[in-house]
């Protein structure tokens, strides 16, 4: 199979949703049947991003170059056991304080899937125009990042600009996870006004300005006059990625969730980037999941489409472009 985006208008939503459940259901032997956290045993986890054990037998004399097929990366997070189950923490909005497990899948399907390529350099499909995403001219926000700050880390070797935001109280902790995996991001150096790193202006050495930020959705406006320069990303990124995974879990987050996304949307559009949206979910609850893609089509009138590739449609996890 390869890859393919199925547009899901008001017609096949429903269809959509009962092949996903419908698969899910058949495969319950095979997947995890839990909520989805990474690892619930532990305060400090560790975290291998490393591309599948290659079945071929074929052997060759000439030692090609690496690509990115090739980068493994090793990381370890500290998260809250105790914080996600408190109701002091947070407004009582604690999911972030821990490492789920969408992440680690999502990026692990970016990198090494081969269905993936049209993400990682760009390509058509099914008339839809991808732009690369692991490029120096890409930009990457990313909504609800939680504390683990994984994937500034990883996809900060290949892109621009990164800007992982969050609910305040998580920042600090994210800030401290991201700086103590740093020695993973290796490709690219990291400037950043918010984690202290600054640029070294007689440095030619490839560099990614990796900020974080505060981003509440139920709070969040936007206007010319008082956007936040950390949303803004380097002048050289023609591309800007929002990404958000996991952040679908109840029915309360899905409005704040739409409104902020599509207000996002619409600045970078006027400012003349290309913008595309990745959304991951961990399919849990089926009305849910429902009610997030009805409205995000019908009442905030944004073209999603399920991303069909052999590795998603066997998993827990949804992905969906636009």
């Amino acid at each position: 199979m390869t890859l393919k985006l199925q547009r899901l208008g008001e017609d096949l939503i429903h269809e959509h949703i009962c092949e996903r459940y419908i698969e899910l259901a058949s495969r319950t032997e095979s997947l995890k049947q839990d909520l989805g956290i990474f690892d619930r045993t532990r305060s400090d986890i560790s975290i291998d991003i490393e591309p599948p054990p290659r079945t071929s037998k074929k052997r060759t004399k000439k030692k090609l170059p690496p690509t990115i097929l090739d980068d493994r990366y090793n990381l370890t997070v500290e998260q809250s056991i105790t914080s996600l189950h408190s109701n002091r923490d947070n407004s009582n909005s604690t999911t972030g304080y821990v490492l789920w497990s969408t992440t680690p899948f999502f990026l692990k399907w970016l990198l090494y899937d081969p269905q993936a390529i049209s993400f990682r350099q760009g390509g058509i499909v099914d008339a839809n125009v991808i732009y690369g995403m692991l490029k120096p001219s890409t930009g990457i926000l990313e909504l609800g990042g939680g504390t683990a700050g994984i994937m500034p880390v990883v996809l900060g070797n290949y892109v621009g600009t990164y800007i992982c935001t969050d609910q305040r109280s998580l920042i600090n902790r994210m800030q401290s996870n991201i700086k103590n995996n740093l020695l993973q991001l290796n490709k690219r150096r990291c400037v950043s006004k918010t984690l202290g790193f600054e640029p070294q202006f007689d440095d030619d050495e490839p560099a990614v300005n990796l900020e974080t930020m505060p981003l509440d959705w139920e709070k969040f406006h936007l206007s010319h006059s008082t956007t936040p320069a950390e949303l803004q990303p380097l002048a050289k990124c023609s591309t800007v990625y929002i990404v958000a995974m996991d952040v679908i879990y109840n029915d309360y987050l899905i409005d704040p969730f739409l409104r902020t996304l599509s207000l996002l949307l619409k600045f970078y559009q006027i400012k003349k980037y290309n913008t595309h949206c990745l959304v991951g979910i961990h399919l849990r609850a089926q009305e849910v999941v429902t009610e997030f893609l009805e409205k995000a089509v019908l009442e905030f009138d944004l073209p999603f489409s399920y991303i069909q590739s052999d590795s998603l449609d066997s998993s827990r996890f949804s992905l969906y472009f636009m």
